[in-house]
This record gives C-alpha cells, sequence and structure tokens, in this order.
C-alpha cells in the first residue's frame, strides 16, 4: 500500500541521487549483500537488546534493498540470479528479524511461529500467482493487474520497528500483522480467480 503512495516520491528524493553515484563503482548484487549483511546485524543487534541499533541497521538494509534495484536498471545489470538473490536475501532477512525478536522475547514464540507460516503463505501466493498470470498472458494479449494489498515490505518493516522498540505490544502487534499478511494473500489470490474467469470469458468469445 504505501508503495503505491510514497514510493515514487521516495524514490525521487533519497534513491536516485545516491543510485546515480553508486552505479558507477559498484554492482547491484554487492548491494544487495550489504543490505542482507546489514539485515542480519540488526537481528543481532536486536538479539542483544540493543533495540535502536538494530532499528537503524533494518532501516540501512531496507534502503539498500531498494537502491540494489535501481542501480542495477541504471546499469542495464538486471538479471534472473540478481532478482532471485534479492528475494532470497529479503526473506531471510525477514525470518532473521522474527527469530531475534523470539530470542529477545521467547514468550513470542508462537506469535513468531504464526508470523513466519503468514509469509510463507504470502510468499508462496505472490509467486505462484506470477508464475500463472504468466501462463495466462502468453494466450492473450491483456495485461494482469493485481492489487498489492496492505503488507507489503515497507508495511512489514514498520511492524518490525514497532515490536523492537515497543516490546510490551510485540504480541497484539504479531496478531494484527499475521491477520494482514493472511489478508493480503486471501485477496490476492481473490483477485486472480476473477481475473482467470474473465481470461475464460474472453477466450471463449474469441474462439466463437
Amino acid at each position: 500500500m504505501l508503495e503505491s503512495t510514497l514510493r515514487p516520491f521516495f524514490q525521487r528524493t533519497c534513491i536516485n541521487p545516491v543510485a546515480n553515484i553508486a552505479a558507477n563503482f559498484t554492482h547491484p548484487n554487492a548491494i544487495t549483500l550489504f543490505s542482507f549483511i546489514t539485515g542480519l546485524i540488526a537481528a543481532i543487534f536486536l538479539s542483544l537488546e540493543h533495540n535502536f541499533l538494530a532499528v537503524i541497521f533494518l532501516l540501512l538494509s531496507g534502503y539498500l534493498d531498494i537502491l540494489d534495484g535501481s542501480v542495477a536498471r541504471l546499469n542495464n545489470q538486471s538479471s534472473q540470479m540478481g532478482t532471485i538473490f534479492d528475494i532470497l536475501s529479503d526473506r531471510m532477512v525477514e525470518s532473521f528479524i522474527v527469530i531475534a525478536l523470539v530470542v529477545r522475547e521467547p514468550e513470542l514464540a508462537f506469535i513468531a511461529l504464526l508470523m513466519m507460516m503468514s509469509m510463507l503463505v504470502c510468499v508462496s501466493s505472490f509467486l505462484l500467482v506470477g508464475i500463472f498470470s504468466e501462463a495466462q498472458q502468453k494466450s492473450s494479449q491483456k495485461s494482469f493487474y493485481y492489487s498489492p494489498g496492505l503488507m507489503e515490505r515497507a508495511e512489514a518493516f514498520i511492524f518490525f520497528i514497532l515490536m523492537i522498540l515497543f516490546p510490551l505490544l510485540s504480541f497484539t502487534l504479531g496478531v494484527i500483522f499475521t491477520v494482514l499478511v493472511l489478508w493480503t494473500t486471501l485477496y490476492r489470490v481473490y483477485e486472480f480467480s476473477g481475473y482467470v474467469k474473465e481470461m475464460e470469458i474472453t477466450n471463449k468469445d474469441v474462439q466463437s
């Protein structure tokens, strides 16, 4: 949700100027690696209860995660392996943070499992919809669009930061996080089902 509203302004003011400089001396995969490392450092600080340092490094990890794609596009270095590396890095950083929350507060173990479950289901739905929508597009000229939903990476980071800074609210925030991620998953599948039905009607009309 924030991606579609705040991302253009953030991209223009905070990412593009740095990307124009970074593109001259670094590879996007190297930036992705630093995003992974800073995310891991954030999790380590969190597990040691250095909450503010954890937030700073988590924000840096998120910033680098946006920067790597911008540098890749500027240098025409976008690749399938880079995309895989980026997605795996993102999911590992998120997992590290959830695990670190449990290390800091063992009583969060149950809600952390629910958060992990919701993240796994959400990512699976994203990948499956991407695969099947691509297959649908091969038989039609119509492009596929689905709503990004309430929970994307920016929203997830907001929840992580709040859980880091306000331990007493961690359980409640974890429950809300899980519900919103699952809602995003269900809505994505619902919207895709509507798209499939529309495509089936269109194909029948074309064949007739």
